[in-house]
């Protein structure tokens, strides 16, 4: 059963919807998380002592962070309120199904992978431009061997890689003078 297509155009089918109720929780958990952060970004020291401006103040951004991460988790938590979050049918968690699982699994290890093995040991850049074209190359498999599409799947990931690697370097160290490992 098709429900047509969403916002965006694309076909949004009933089996791949979470729950309205696990993302009412979901939302109050990012609720939580963006509120816990800006209560710790409120309480790190602001430097006033040392002439620090408020714009440049170490707790701006995670502040900033936190209130849009909380404006989101609302968001979703009202959003799945109107859906119906505590009707008494739902369909099945999103969460556990098993390719859901393995692409958790594959997310993590490369994180893992990036973090502990990369990070340090070649230019940062080079290590965000692997990490990056390999996520996207394995997570986007499948679906370009099913559509024949898979080297220029890999060439989009090259391109997204290299770009996204090279702009991320390049801001933090060029605009907000961050040295990077």
């Amino acid at each position: 059963m098709n429900l047509g297509p969403d916002r965006a155009g694309a076909e949004v089918l009933p089996e791949v919807l979470p729950s309205s109720r696990a993302d009412f929780y979901g939302g109050l958990a990012w609720i939580a998380f963006g509120i816990a952060i800006g209560i710790a970004s409120w309480r790190m020291d602001r430097l006033e002592r040392m002439g620090v401006s408020f714009f440049t103040a170490p707790g701006l951004v995670p502040g900033v962070l936190g209130v849009l991460i909380t404006a989101c988790g609302l968001i979703l938590a009202v959003r799945s309120l109107r859906r119906g979050a505590f009707a008494s049918v739902q369909a099945p968690p999103v969460l556990l199904r098993p390719d859901v699982l393995g692409r958790i699994g594959i997310t993590l290890l490369l994180c893992l992978g990036f973090a502990l093995g990369l990070v340090g040991r070649v230019p940062f850049w080079a290590a965000g431009a692997l990490y990056l074209f390999v996520q996207i190359a394995v997570l986007q498999y499948p679906e370009r061997k099913a559509q024949g599409e898979v080297a220029r799947g890999l060439a989009v990931a090259a391109v997204i890689a290299l770009s996204a690697a090279g702009t991320i370097a390049f801001m933090f160290q060029e605009i907000f003078l961050v040295r990077l490992p």
